[in-house]
């Protein structure tokens, strides 16, 4: 069984040329005369990438939403621009250029609000209440994802230390993911073989997380979805 947004094959269609992109890619940040800055955002700034691929793709399903993305296409420089507006509302903890990233989830979700209150657009967060565990995971990202509303995870310093991840190009990767924030646009359980595993946005490709490894490390853990 496959749960996902309405148009979670495309998501956010990144273009660069002849490139495509599936979300955002940390790595892009850039600031001229501001080396420190830069070397923070590309290091620790996949939460507001998480953040930004959610506002751009709410703006792009929903007229209501459109204010969170005021760009007309989805070109790499114009999606950068995006991703640094972000960085405004969403920004990561940092000590000189030694990255924390953006922690609690809390700051995710103040971010975002602000962020949407700045375009003229009310988005309320919806928050994953209990512990975590397999059941109430799962239900929580069906949740998000059922509503046509990316879910922004949270992977900890469990086993998913590294993942593999799929460029539009076909070119794959082994990526960080240990205190990463990914955005998720696919739930896949098999009954079967009894796993369930996410599709997610990340440094411009895609990846799969078993949701059980996910779950090895409660510490730094976080889910999260707007509407």
């Amino acid at each position: 069984m496959i749960i996902g947004l309405r148009d979670s094959e495309r998501f956010v269609e990144i273009q660069s040329g002849d490139k495509q992109y599936y979300g955002g890619n940390q790595a892009w940040y850039e600031w001229e005369g501001d080396q420190r800055k830069e070397a923070v955002a590309r290091k620790a700034g996949c939460g507001t990438v998480a953040a930004a691929n959610i506002a751009a793709y709410l703006a792009g399903c929903d007229p209501k939403y459109g204010g969170l993305y005021p760009y007309l296409d989805y070109s790499k420089k114009n999606y950068l621009l995006h991703m640094k507006e972000m960085y405004r509302y969403v920004k990561p903890f940092h000590i000189g250029e030694i990255p924390l990233g953006v922690w609690p989830v809390e700051r995710m979700a103040n971010g975002v609000k602000r962020y949407a209150r700045s375009r003229g657009v009310k988005l309320s967060a919806v928050w994953h209440h209990g512990f975590f565990n397999r059941k109430n995971v799962i239900r929580y990202i069906a949740e998000g994802l059922g509503k046509d509303s990316p879910v922004a995870m949270l992977v900890g310093l469990g086993r998913l230390r590294k993942a593999r991840v799929t460029y539009c190009d076909g070119r794959n990767a082994m990526e960080k993911m240990s205190l990463h924030w990914v955005t998720v646009t696919e739930l896949r359980i098999h009954e079967r073989e009894n796993t369930a595993r996410v599709k997610a946005s990340t440094w411009g490709g895609w990846t799969e997380l078993d949701l059980d490894d996910y779950l090895d490390e409660w510490i730094y853990e976080g889910l999260l979805y707007f509407q």
